[in-house]
Formats: structure tokens, C-alpha cells, sequence
């Protein structure tokens, strides 16, 4: 099972909280209290109370530091931001802007500057010790709702009341406007993956992912129904979601799919933060707790071994496991017991084969697969007998429904001699013998899958031998050309090879690309691009390569161009 690392009951709530060195700095609304407690001290929380503007909507009215014990807050009137050091209980610094009222404020991380929103729309940004006005990065037309600083204080996001996105850019020195096409106000935000992104979560539920370095929005999609409250992420992979009613989902924020819609589903939650290998988690009913993501990744080791259907059900449970190294294991492991089930069913042990599958019968993640192979292996059986008795006709048809059939001595002899015959029927053809080919063919014009293929072989005898040139000179042109057409050219001798070259060429194409050798770039992404599973792929090949064309300022279609992008 796994255990916090800590769980702290207090009778302060933690609406807004950060960890740093064992100590927990939170700050309760209702109670208008900043507490401190550190967790390898009796857990003893110290509190200073103050009175600030209460405002249900903007909880960016009040801002922790995160590597010391210093706070800010808005005053009632909203005319001063004042920044609190909790450890001496003394303000360090009080400011107010010109002609405006103060609607939000952002400590940066090691509490050295205070961004402040205004009314007015204006975001400046101010020394916290000095006092003195540093810059004013963003201006929005309405009111301020937030504003966010990146951990390497390159970026600067402000989040208007009229949806307006705002990132300033230090190196650019230039604020940009983010087009998000946005349903909702942002209400929260993440930069992550060394602030190389950035993620908004918004009042209906919806993120977006922005690229920091070209200003994009990458992916939009809904996260959850109700709205989202606050946002973090881990691993560089997982976003992690709190909405308005006190559950923690999780996405993959690559593709925008939902993995997990109830993280740590007992307790409902206030606010959480991850920070390294830990997910800290403030509960609705008074409670910090801490877990590391180091136990949760030790104790699906611990089951990899020992109860495989424990271990399955433990990370369907938590499904951002699924990158882990004993994941992998203990799907290689899935992966062997069903290499082996089918090695077995092909020697007549079915019985065997069942008994390695029944235990993954039970795992939703895995039935319907083991299901259907389960369902092939008792197959086997008739299949053979029908094929010993003559009575292809029957079960050859078995095939479509049953893979594993596929991969028998009999089918593969039955499918080698039908080869064959298509052959000595086309030469036939050829000779004008029709009568003579459809005779031989007789007893396979009665199987389903092979009427058009028979079809096609006495009407196109030269269209067959084409297809045979193209797969003895691997002309990959022609034969997926003729593919296309006919339904014969998979089902002649050695067109395997040509259908099981993909990967081969995949990894040529990658040696060609990393030696910058663009003609045989060219060559092989006009091969792969008939396998379906690479057609995205060499795209994008297909565009770099253009690009470096460009670059190296050669001509690409030039037969002359050879390893190094050079001419000879």
C-alpha cells in the first residue's frame, strides 16, 4: 500500500499552499491566517492573521513566496499590496500604483520581486526589499485576474477579466499576445518541461498548451466538465488537474487524452502542488499530505513478480505509472506469456497455452485480447480436423475470424500450394488455355477469399507478371501501384518480403537522415510512404529534409546529390 510521507491535521485550512525544505507555508481564507509547519517537528504550525479584501473569485489576491516564509497580500481597500516576513512577523514592504486599485499580485519564487495587476490593466513589477519599480512588462485593456512568472524569470504571463493572455519575454524583451481562442477566464497556470511550455486551465473545464519559445497554442481540448482551480504537471508528460468540485484528474497533455479522472479518489481536495518526485495535496477537510512518486513507482515493482493482476490493477488505477521502467517489464511479460500461448497452440498443447492465458483473463485491460486468442487456440482443433478430412472449403474461412490459425503447418502448406497454382494458372492463360487453368483452380474457387483472386489471375495473366518483376527487383513503386488494383499481388511468392520491409527501410531512412545523405532520404520516404504507420512519419522526415536542402542551398531532386548533401 502506499503510505504519505506525512499527513498533517490542523484546524487552519491550506487554500493556497507551497513545500520547501520539510516546511509547509499555507494560507487560509476564511480565517484570514498564514501558517507555517514543519513536518519533522511535531508538525507545530505558527500563524500570523491578517485582514485582507475577500474575494470567493480572484484567490489571487494574496501570494506565498516559495523558498522562504514571506507573503503578500491586498489590503481592504485594495489600494496596497503589502509584503509580509512570516518568520519575524514584519511587513518587509508596502506598494501602491498609480491612479489604480490592485486587483492581483504574484511573489516570484525566491521572493525577490512582486508583480502586481492593476484595475487599469496595467502589470508592473517591483523589488520586494527596495521597493523601487523594476518594469511594467504587459498592459491589458481591463482588469488583471492573474499573474505568473516562470522559474528561470525568462516569461512574464498576465490573464485578463476580458480572457486577454498576455506572455512578456525577456530575451525579446517584447510582450506577446497568445491567441487561445479561450471558452472561459483562465484561472489558473504552469509553465513546465524547463518553461519550454506553458498550460491554462479555464473556468469550463478546457486547457491549452502554449509554446513559449514561438507563442502557439499547440492543443486545446476538455479536461473535466466543471472548472478547473488549479493545474501542475509531472514527468514533463502528465498534467495533473484540480476542478471545482475537489477531484484531481489527470491528462496527457501531448495528445490532450484523459488517463485518469479521480487521482486519490477518497478525500476531496482544496489545492495540491508537485514539486520533484512528490504530489503535496491539501484536503477539503483540514488535512496536508504528502506522497512521493518514488512509492508508488517502488510498490508496482514489488507486484511485478509477485501478482501480476495486482500490479495491472494498481497502475490502471494510476495510469501515469504507464512510462515507468516495471511497467514496461510487466508488459514484456504480457507480451512473452502470449508469444509462448501461441508457440504452445501451434504444438498441440492448447491446454497448456490456455492455463499461461487464463490469468490475465480477469484484467479489463487485457480480456478482450486474451479473450479473442483464447478463442483462436479452441478453434485449432476443428481447424485441423476439416483440413486432415479434405474440407478446406470450411476451413479455410475459419481464418478471417481466428489470426493464430494462420500460423499452422497446414495453412501455411495450404497457402504455399495455392501460390503455386496461381502461377501454373497464369502460364496457362497465357498459352490459351483457359479451360486447363480453371480447372486447376476448381477446388479453391469455392473459398470466399479466393474467388477474386482467381478472378483476377485469369483475366490479368501480365498484370501478375508485372507484380512478380516489381517483388524480385524490390520495386516498391510498382507493387504497391498494383496493390492498389488487385487484390492477387499480397498473395504471390516473396510478396512477404516486400510487406515485412517496413521497418528495415525505417531505420535506413534514419541513417540516411543523420548522415545528412538526402538521396537516400528521398528514396526511402518515397518507400515508407505506402505503409500506413510511417506516412506521418516520413512527412515530417520529408519536410526537414527540405529545410537542410535549403540550408545547404543544393538541389534535392538533383540524382547528383550524395552523402553529406555534397555534389560529386
Amino acid at each position: 500500500m502506499i503510505e504519505p510521507l506525512f499527513n498533517i491535521q490542523n484546524k487552519f485550512s491550506a487554500d493556497i499552499i507551497n513545500f520547501y525544505n520539510n516546511s509547509i507555508f499555507a494560507f487560509d481564507f476564511k480565517e484570514e491566517v498564514f501558517w507555517i509547519s514543519n513536518t519533522l517537528d511535531d508538525n507545530n504550525a505558527k500563524k500570523i492573521a491578517i485582514n485582507m479584501i475577500k474575494d470567493s473569485f480572484n484567490i489571487y489576491k494574496i501570494s506565498i513566496c516559495k523558498t522562504f516564509p514571506i507573503f503578500a497580500y491586498i489590503n481592504l481597500n485594495q489600494t496596497s499590496a503589502i509584503v509580509i516576513d512570516a518568520q519575524r512577523a514584519k511587513v518587509i514592504n508596502s506598494f501602491k500604483i498609480q491612479d489604480s486599485k490592485i486587483e492581483s499580485i504574484y511573489l516570484s519564487q525566491n521572493g525577490d520581486t512582486i508583480l502586481i495587476g492593476g484595475k487599469n490593466g496595467v502589470l508592473s513589477r517591483w523589488d520586494v526589499f527596495s521597493g523601487k519599480l523594476i518594469d511594467m512588462p504587459n498592459r491589458h485593456k481591463d482588469s488583471i485576474l492573474f499573474a505568473k512568472e516562470s522559474s528561470d524569470k525568462r516569461f512574464i504571463l498576465s490573464i485578463g477579466y476580458d480572457r486577454s493572455v498576455l506572455l512578456f519575454d525577456k530575451f525579446k524583451d517584447k510582450s506577446f499576445k497568445i491567441n487561445c481562442d479561450v471558452n472561459a477566464t483562465i484561472r489558473s497556470a504552469i509553465f513546465f518541461d524547463n518553461c519550454k511550455f506553458l498550460a491554462l486551465g479555464d473556468m469550463s473545464g478546457y486547457i491549452y498548451i502554449i509554446d513559449t519559445d514561438t507563442k502557439f497554442m499547440l492543443n486545446k481540448f476538455q479536461a473535466t466538465s466543471a472548472r478547473i482551480v488549479d493545474i501542475d504537471y509531472y514527468k514533463d508528460s502528465y498534467i495533473f488537474y484540480l476542478n471545482a468540485n475537489g477531484v484531481i484528474g489527470i491528462v496527457d497533455f501531448s495528445d490532450g487524452k484523459r488517463i485518469l479522472d479521480s487521482f486519490m479518489p477518497n478525500d476531496r481536495y482544496k489545492t495540491f502542488m508537485i514539486e520533484d518526485d512528490n504530489i503535496i495535496l491539501s484536503t477539503q477537510d483540514n488535512k496536508v499530505c504528502l506522497y512521493s512518486f518514488k512509492s508508488f513507482i517502488d510498490y508496482g515493482i514489488s507486484l511485478v513478480d509477485s501478482d501480476i493482476i495486482k500490479a495491472y490493477k494498481f497502475v490502471e488505477d494510476n495510469p501515469f505509472l504507464k512510462n515507468e521502467e516495471f511497467f514496461l517489464k510487466l508488459e514484456a511479460k504480457f507480451q512473452a506469456d502470449l508469444l509462448l500461448a501461441k508457440a504452445l497452440s501451434c504444438s498441440n498443447k492448447q491446454q497448456l497455452a490456455i492455463k499461461i492465458l487464463t490469468k490475465y483473463i480477469n484484467m479489463p485491460s487485457k480480456n478482450k485480447e486474451v479473450s479473442n486468442l483464447i478463442a483462436s487456440i479452441n478453434s485449432i482443433d476443428k481447424f485441423q480436423e476439416l483440413m486432415d478430412n479434405n474440407m478446406a472449403l470450411r476451413a479455410i474461412p475459419l481464418v478471417k475470424n481466428y489470426p493464430i490459425l494462420k500460423e499452422l503447418k497446414s495453412y501455411i502448406d495450404f497457402e504455399d500450394r495455392f501460390k503455386k497454382v496461381l502461377i501454373l494458372a497464369k502460364e496457362l492463360k497465357k498459352k490459351n488455355k483457359k479451360i486447363e487453368a480453371n480447372t486447376i483452380m476448381m477446388q479453391y474457387k469455392k473459398i470466399p477469399s479466393k474467388i477474386r483472386i482467381i478472378q483476377e489471375v485469369i483475366s490479368y495473366p501480365n498484370k501478375v507478371d508485372e507484380a512478380i518483376n516489381a517483388i524480385k527487383q524490390k520495386d516498391y513503386k510498382t507493387y504497391f501501384r498494383l496493390k492498389k488494383d488487385f487484390k492477387f499481388v499480397d498473395s504471390l511468392q516473396g510478396s512477404e518480403l516486400i510487406e515485412n520491409s517496413s521497418e528495415s527501410c525505417y531505420y535506413e531512412l534514419l541513417i540516411a537522415f543523420y548522415s545528412i545523405d538526402l538521396q537516400n532520404c528521398k528514396k526511402y520516404i518515397e518507400i515508407l510512404k505506402n505503409f500506413k504507420e510511417y506516412k506521418e512519419f516520413v512527412m515530417e522526415i520529408e519536410l526537414k529534409i527540405y529545410e537542410i536542402a535549403n540550408i545547404l542551398e543544393i538541389d534535392i531532386e538533383s540524382k547528383e546529390v550524395s552523402m553529406g548533401g555534397g555534389r560529386k
